[in-house]
């Protein structure tokens, strides 16, 4: 389909004289021509994320986790939180945070997690790495999970990067005092619970 040139962008000289004369208000669009310009281009340059303020996380972590409300009642004990190592890398389509226990009686293999990083967009896995050998908490639990988590980075109020979000997936609570790792009963939830809550806080 062929483009037919407006009027509303035609210059000065290309009207004719009379045809300015016969219409007052042809001036009067000319003069607004370069705000409409502006706005165009303004409207035409992509949106900031704010990925450029979040700087890169790095250092002690504070990786706290809630269940859902759907989980069995036994489990609702409030915030589960582990003390992690975390590091950002860049990668091809971004960059990937990873983070693992900071216990020194801790293995580091018994539970990671790996989040993709796009502007202030987190996606990723959280896991331990048997039912059997989960990891520690503050408290008095040990928690395995398996889940895929979403969340936003931000800055925190001391200026490093933070986190949060939500997960989906299965949990399960052991006593830390437990060396078989059995659950405490009612201490599982299904593999296909949503709603976990999480963040990541600067320790």
């Amino acid at each position: 389909m062929s483009h037919q040139p407006s009027r509303h962008w035609a210059s000065p000289a290309a009207a004719p004289a009379s045809a300015r004369d016969r219409d007052p208000a042809f001036a009067f669009r000319l003069r607004r021509l370069p705000l409409f310009l502006a706005a165009a281009i303004v409207m035409a340059l992509p949106a900031s994320t704010g990925a450029q303020s979040v700087p890169a996380f790095s250092g002690r972590y504070r990786f706290t986790f809630t269940v859902s409300r759907s989980c069995p009642a036994q489990m609702q004990v409030g915030p589960l939180s582990v003390v992690m190592n975390v590091s950002e890398a860049t990668i091809t389509s971004g960059a990937e945070i990873s983070g693992e226990s900071a216990s020194p009686s801790e293995d580091p293999s018994n539970g990671r997690f790996v989040l993709q990083r796009a502007g202030t967009r987190l996606h990723g896995p959280s896991a331990a790495s048997t039912i059997e050998v989960g990891l520690v908490t503050e408290g008095q639990y040990r928690i395995w999970m398996r889940v895929m988590t979403d969340g936003t980075a931000a800055v925190s109020s001391g200026g490093r990067a933070r986190a949060s979000g939500t997960a989906l997936g299965e949990v399960e609570l052991s006593l830390a005092s437990d060396a078989s790792g059995n659950p405490i009963a009612g201490g599982y939830c299904f593999i296909y619970t949503a709603d976990h809550q999480w963040s990541l806080e600067p320790a």
